[in-house]
């Protein structure tokens, strides 16, 4: 019969959004355990690790705890702007100031696994949020006052580049950290 009428598909649809977005989604869902693995064991010294300016190992211009601590933060701002996304339409997206977040968040200050068990909470939220959405649902937009119009989609595919920038930093500066004997 679906040989015989028109439009009925008898394979399996596999256009973009069909399979939920997994490929963003997973990603997301693995950054608070990969960034545990990556910092298990980590002493103080190497969580507070900067390399001086002008050394090959110094393109992070921030310590791992303060990339932990940008992270958590960037979580959350990122599920409030995704939550609002999906219940509002096209909302306007406010600019953070992630220099101003380190500061009144006092990164340094804080426990490695304080924010990571934050980042990991706020992360479960944000992944149970787009798991619940419809396939459409992750073209509704939002008006961010610095890069324009943006999907649900271009938000997340931001998210997940961002995160894996920082996880590679993270990796880089405490390889740096154990070869300097910190």
């Amino acid at each position: 019969m679906a040989l015989d009428t028109p439009n009925v598909f008898i394979f399996p649809r596999n256009e973009p959004g069909t399979t939920g977005h997994l490929d963003l989604v997973e990603p997301l869902r693995a950054l608070p355990g990969d960034l545990r693995d990556a910092l298990a064991q980590i002493s103080e010294a190497e969580a507070l690790y900067r390399p001086a300016p002008g050394q090959p190992d110094a393109a992070p211009a921030w310590c791992i705890k303060e990339i932990v601590g940008h992270l958590r933060d960037a979580a959350e701002v990122d599920h409030k702007r995704l939550y609002m996304m999906s219940t509002q339409t096209d909302p306007v997206l406010q600019p953070w100031d992630q220099d101003a977040y380190a500061r009144d968040h006092a990164y340094l200050s804080r426990p490695l696994d304080d924010m990571l068990r934050e980042l990991e909470d706020q992360r479960a939220q944000t992944v149970f949020l787009l798991t619940t959405l419809v396939n459409w649902n992750w073209a509704r937009t939002g008006q961010h006052l610095e890069r324009g119009r943006v999907s649900i989609r271009q938000m997340v595919e931001h998210m997940v580049e961002h995160e894996a920038q920082h996880l590679a930093d993270v990796r880089a500066l405490r390889a740096a950290a154990v070869a300097r004997g910190t």
